[in-house]
């Protein structure tokens, strides 16, 4: 069987009804949808020219899409390379038939137009650095207790590691899983980088990359006997960035490095309100720029064994 839970001669399989069902489903037709997975109004217009626009920016291949939740609240968590990775996991849940909502920086929402967009689009804004981070979870337990599902990023920014492998990330998923009991659901995007490189204004269209993204098996958010809750927020997120790590190892070809990067370490951390100076951003970028560099001249010798295993696109 090919990775993506289904072979080729059991996809030829599938009659005209299935197939005009999987579209109704992927584009968020009327009925296609049980009301806790529906978009509304504002991602089903965005996704008219966002998902089109996506496929001629690069080839995404969905691995593994039966591992997401048909019903029920899920905490969808996946590694966060760059700039492309919203649109990315969006268009991967869209056509998975799940509503994409993301718990986003709250410095996006005072974003003029956009912050409006990301409101009525049911997003969910995190205060980063400061107590109000607490209510990103409760509107996101709301949400979690409706069955819905919830994206968010467990590392909390753009991966700092020099291999663009998964840093260490906090609990603020784990916790949010046990507080709820929804499962988390490990996803591994790789290629986006390439794509839109840190630091770029707009996209790079050419040469056309490949951008793959696999779903991993969910993970039970539940409290071992003698464990306290903040023990098993810290063993389900070293288990959930596990998942993720090894996820990206099989898309890549390549044996992850054998300790996690620690962002705490780093000497700028923007991701907990620390304010930039001007030589803080040039090396930012020249570190971004050169890690892009190198993703760049690997990405073929990297994607070629797998791409070539890797099924039909999903």
């Amino acid at each position: 069987m090919r990775p993506g839970g289904r072979t080729a001669s059991v996809r030829s399989r599938r009659g005209p009804r299935a197939r005009i069902a999987d579209c109704a489903l992927s584009w968020d037709l009327p009925a296609a949808r049980t009301r806790e997975r529906r978009a509304g109004a504002v991602i089903f217009l965005a996704q008219l020219p966002l998902r089109p626009l996506l496929s001629l920016l690069a080839r995404p291949r969905w691995l593994g899409r039966e591992h997401l939740p048909a019903t029920g609240g899920a905490i969808l968590a996946g590694n966060h390379t760059g700039p492309l990775d919203a649109l990315a996991y969006g268009h991967l849940l869209q056509a998975g038939g799940i509503a994409p909502r993301f718990l986003a920086k709250e410095a996006l929402f005072r974003v003029p137009l956009l912050g409006a967009l990301l409101r009525a689009s049911g997003q969910v804004p995190v205060h980063r650095g400061t107590r109000r981070g607490r209510d990103a979870l409760s509107s996101a337990r709301e949400a979690l207790g409706r069955g819905e599902a919830m994206m968010v990023f467990p590392e909390g920014t753009y991966t700092r590691d020099p291999g663009e492998w998964p840093m260490r990330a906090r609990t603020g998923a784990a916790r949010l899983a046990l507080d709820t009991g929804a499962p988390l659901v490990p996803i591994a995007l790789w290629g986006s980088r390439a794509v839109w490189p840190i630091g770029a204004a707009l996209p790079r269209p050419f040469p056309r990359r490949r951008l793959i993204a696999r779903i991993g098996e969910p993970i039970r958010a539940e409290t071992r006997p003698g464990e306290s809750t903040q023990e098993a927020a810290m063993r389900l997120t070293d288990e959930l960035m596990e998942a993720i790590t090894m996820l990206l190892a099989e898309t890549r070809g390549q044996e992850p490095p054998p300790a996690r990067h620690d962002p705490r370490r780093d000497p700028l951390r923007p991701e907990s309100g620390q304010r930039l100076r001007a030589d803080d951003r040039r090396r930012l970028a020249l570190r971004a720029a050169a890690a892009t560099t190198r993703s760049g001249q690997d990405a073929q010798t990297r994607l070629r064994p797998c791409v070539r295993g890797a099924g039909g696109r999903r």
